[in-house]
């Protein structure tokens, strides 16, 4: 065995670049499969640490928007439930989050939580400052989210106002299970951690103010050990019905909050996705060594056959080329094991600082590592065997036979004949030598084709993110794109807010050049057994300021409803289809229940997003909330600005928010900043494969024709000519690996938004493209850089030694 050791060391050592090349191959799959290959398992074990540590509710009761009950009565409803462990009362409120500071405005939206200082469920892991304690009763003492606190550099002690101009006591900042990510979708916009901000009160202080005395409209609980989860479920909503029957209310369970929802399923999404990519890196590992091997042993064909006839049995014979592919597979999973490391840390510092949590779990994961091992091993070692296996049944003889003895048909070299090709013999020679060997030469072609599917898929995703992102600024900017939307903290008669819609500043100059009232309202859609979201927004149809636009149908002008073009796709529907649209209807000043109503769509809007819906105004009886308005649509007078307006309201205890429009595509962009980032270093990594496949291709390809480069040496033609033919026979080989990585990068693309990403992001509707640019790409990577690898052949063959090359012994 030491001798056979030896022997495969020198083979290696005389094709180190070719090795090089295809260990380095082998080392970008194993490392994208140990690098990301357990990132699931990390990311869900840190999930699951930190839900623990802050012990997260297993059920939540919400109460329809603008709704609230007696605290007191609410607990002794909820000892009527068997199985509570421990329940906790909140009240959550909307409001305007001033954060100004350092001479920054910084004027946000946000929500305020009322909850015990002393809270067992749902509790705050502060990362700066103090928690609550006994003493915060009473007093607006406050703990803003650390995310937002983070993007805006503010800290303890900085100012904090909240709508109506109202000073609280910065203590803190922190986390709670519900916004460890602020969920991308809030009712009808987009947010993020730099324009929603969540605020955290003593219950009785947020109560007091905001005139709420004693009452909660939201409930956190947690099951006693044993207990059904869905018995208390059931148990819940019997009671609340019975006793409340004036109030709608919906039970959320642990795994369908919005961000547990969220972030358990970007691992799983996010897993299947490298995956794949892994596969596929392998999958091209795996058919460069099975090339290398086939030539490598095509090379040593007489070498094998004087073995044979000297009385060595196949075994023996097959343990040098064996023990190569042995040595090529581990030398490509150490680099790829180290690949891995690095970008598994890679990954995890961008991961947790995208999304700091209070517990991070040691993102190495020792079975991927062993999996990509194996898979590194074995999947090369494995391609080397079969043309190992098929040249030791060759017959001594036919092995030891050399030039035109060994000639045995060319392969599909004979079809080139009958084509009327164009040029001398030098031209048509690089398609003979594609045609004369087609299994070497369809296995180069699908090894650059896979890193042409790599490339097409990754780019095509950019692609398709970026118009997608594109079609929601048109949804939202296309009309009036100064404009301003105004959340009220409840309903209230459109001739009571007349002043808002009238704003002036100090000197009485006016701040608005238009204003419409709208009503806003949670609604879902019922399809069979599921509910899809929706935000409602009831509108004058008619009005200057703002109306959807449609890819179909017609604005309701008295009845109907306009839809998203996703949620068309997922109620397979279509314009003058009938829909069942769940709402709210008013029963009293804090009272809603819940009722089902059959709706005609007649339109379809162009926003990308789910969740937009629209009716006219005439319809607010359906909803019982005629002649009133919790909704503004504003547009700025000439010469302000919006900072002006917010400032301007930020005054009124009725405004809950304002929000330019024109922040919403960019709220969109940062909820896909994490994908895009790992996507653009997928692209790099994609680039370097097809180099080293194009490389290693062409450099056995001089190997493998020394005899017939020397004789065209031999023979008067020059090193430009010979390194011409090469080029040409790339350049074929090229645009046909780059035509099937192009269709076949397109079914990946189709498959990955079809499929992966409408399980990730069911609340888009992605739009499907691969640019010009990224078409150029792929020929430039495909055509341009494989037909230019023979340069780097040159010295190779300015040295070759003719004589010793052509020196044939029978």
């Amino acid at each position: 065995m030491k001798f056979w050791f030896r022997w495969s060391l020198r083979d290696l050592r005389e094709r180190w670049m070719q090795v090089l090349a295809i260990a380095l191959i082998i080392a970008l799959g194993t490392g994208v499969y140990s690098g990301l290959g357990g990132q699931r398992q990390w990311r869900e074990s840190s999930y699951d640490q930190s839900y623990n540590m802050l012990h997260m509710f297993d059920l939540r009761l919400s109460l329809t928007e603008g709704s609230y009950l007696e605290a007191e009565a609410l607990r002794r409803a909820l000892s009527e439930v068997d199985g509570v462990q421990t329940a906790e009362p909140r009240l959550v409120m909307p409001t305007l989050v001033d954060a100004s500071n350092n001479g920054e405005t910084i004027l946000r939206p946000g929500r305020i939580i009322g909850m015990n200082p002393e809270a067992e469920l749902n509790q705050i892991y502060i990362q700066k400052g103090r928690p609550f304690t006994p003493s915060d009763e009473g007093k607006n003492t406050a703990i803003l989210d650390h995310l937002f606190a983070r993007y805006y550099d503010l800290k303890p002690g900085d100012s904090l106002r909240v709508a109506g101009d109202i000073a609280l006591e910065f203590v803190g900042t922190g986390q709670s299970p519900e916004y460890f990510q602020i969920a991308p979708i809030e009712g009808m916009f987009l947010m993020g951690e730099s324009s929603f901000a969540v605020i955290y009160m003593p219950l009785n202080s947020l109560q007091t103010l905001v005139g709420r005395e004693g009452m909660v409209n939201d409930l956190v609980l947690t099951v006693e050990d044993g207990a059904s989860r869905d018995a208390v479920e059931q148990q819940l909503e019997a009671v609340m019905a019975e006793q409340f029957p004036q109030t709608g209310f919906s039970i959320t369970p642990k795994e369908e909050d919005n961000v547990y929802a969220l972030i358990y399923g970007d691992a799983k999404q996010d897993q299947g996705i490298w995956n794949l990519i892994a596969f596929l890196f392998l999958l091209g590992a795996g058919m460069a060594a099975f090339n290398l091997a086939g030539r490598i042993v095509e090379a040593q064909r007489r070498e094998i056959g004087i073995g044979m006839a000297l009385g060595l049995p196949g075994y023996k014979l097959a343990i040098r080329p064996l023990l190569m592919g042995l040595q090529i597979a581990l030398l490509g999973t150490v680099l790829g094991l180290v690949v891995g490391y690095l970008l598994s840390d890679a990954f995890a510092s961008y991961v947790e600082d995208f999304m700091p949590l209070p517990v991070w779990a040691e993102p190495f994961s020792l079975a991927a590592f062993v999996r990509a091992a194996l898979l590194g091993i074995l999947i090369p070692f494995a391609a080397t065997m079969y043309p190992v296996w098929r040249a030791v049944r060759v017959r001594p003889i036919d092995a030891i036979k050399t030039g035109y003895l060994v000639a045995k048909g060319g392969g599909l070299a004979p079809v080139i004949q009958r084509l009327p090709l164009p040029g001398r013999s030098f031209t048509q020679m690089p398609f003979r030598n594609l045609l004369r060997a087609p299994w070497r030469t369809l296995l180069t072609l699908l090894g650059i084709s896979i890193a042409i599917i790599l490339m097409v898929g990754m780019a095509g995703m950019l692609d398709s993110i970026i118009a997608t992102l594109d079609q929601a600024e048109v949804a939202y900017l296309d009309k009036s794109p100064e404009r301003m939307s105004v959340m009220l903290d409840s309903f209230y008669p459109v001739s009571s807010i007349t002043p808002l819609m009238n704003l002036t500043d100090e000197a009485g100059r006016p701040l608005l050049s238009n204003a419409a009232a709208t009503v806003m309202a949670t609604a879902s859609f019922v399809d069979g057994g599921d509910e899809i979201p929706t935000a409602l927004e009831l509108m004058d149809m008619t009005n200057p300021i703002w109306t959807p636009t449609l890819l179909s149908g017609s604005l309701p002008q008295s009845e109907g409803i306009v839809i998203s073009e996703k949620t068309a796709h997922d109620l397979n529907v279509s314009v003058g289809d009938a829909v069942t649209l769940r709402h709210p209807v008013r029963e009293g000043l804090f009272s809603f229940r819940v009722v089902e109503t059959k709706i005609k769509v007649t339109g379809i809007h162009n926003n990308p997003l789910r969740t937009p819906s629209y009716m006219s105004l005439d319809q607010a009886s359906m909803v019982g909330i005629e002649g009133l308005t919790n909704h503004l649509t504003i547009l700025p007078a000439p010469g302000v600005s919006q900072n002006d307006i917010r400032k301007a309201l930020f005054t009124e205890s009725k405004v809950t928010s304002v929000i330019a429009i024109a922040n919403m595509p960019k709220a969109f962009d940062d909820m896909l900043d994490l994908l895009v980032y790992f996507l653009r270093i997928v692209q790099a990594v994609v680039l370097v494969l097809a180099f080293l496949i194009a490389f290693n291709s062409t450099s056995i390809n001089v190997d493998e024709r020394r005899r017939e480069i020397a004789t065209m040496f031999a023979f008067g033609l020059r090193i430009r000519t010979v390194t011409r033919m090469q080029i040409l026979e790339n350049v074929v080989m090229g645009l046909l690996g780059t035509l099937v990585g192009v269709g076949l990068g397109y079914v990946l693309l189709q498959y990955l938004f079809k499929v992966e990403f409408n399980d990730l992001m069911p609340e888009i509707e992605f739009k499907i493209k691969v640019s010009v640019t990224t078409i150029l790409a792929a020929g430039v990577l495909g055509i341009l850089v494989v037909s230019m690898t023979p340069m780097l052949s040159v010295r190779k063959m300015m040295n070759l030694n003719i004589p010793s090359t052509l020196r044939v012994m029978e």
